[in-house]
């Protein structure tokens, strides 16, 4: 399995939740699918439940104390 960065994961689930014509490569498409945060829906990616509950998690306000 690919090994993938916090801040690539998210910008992966970006680029697909947008729908971004600049798709991320196959084999990040293949680390998201196998880690259950995309799923394919007829021609295109999607987030999962988990994939959209990691992108928010990773920009949520933490607090600065």
């Amino acid at each position: 399995m690919l090994a993938l960065s916090a801040p690539a994961i998210t910008a992966a689930l970006q680029s697909i939740a947008e729908k971004s014509p600049n798709q991320p490569p196959d084999a990040v498409i293949n680390a998201l699918l196998a880690r259950e945060l995309i799923h394919r829906v007829g021609t295109h990616f999607e987030p999962t439940e988990f994939g959209r509950s990691y992108f928010r998690r990773a920009y949520s306000l933490r607090p600065t104390w």
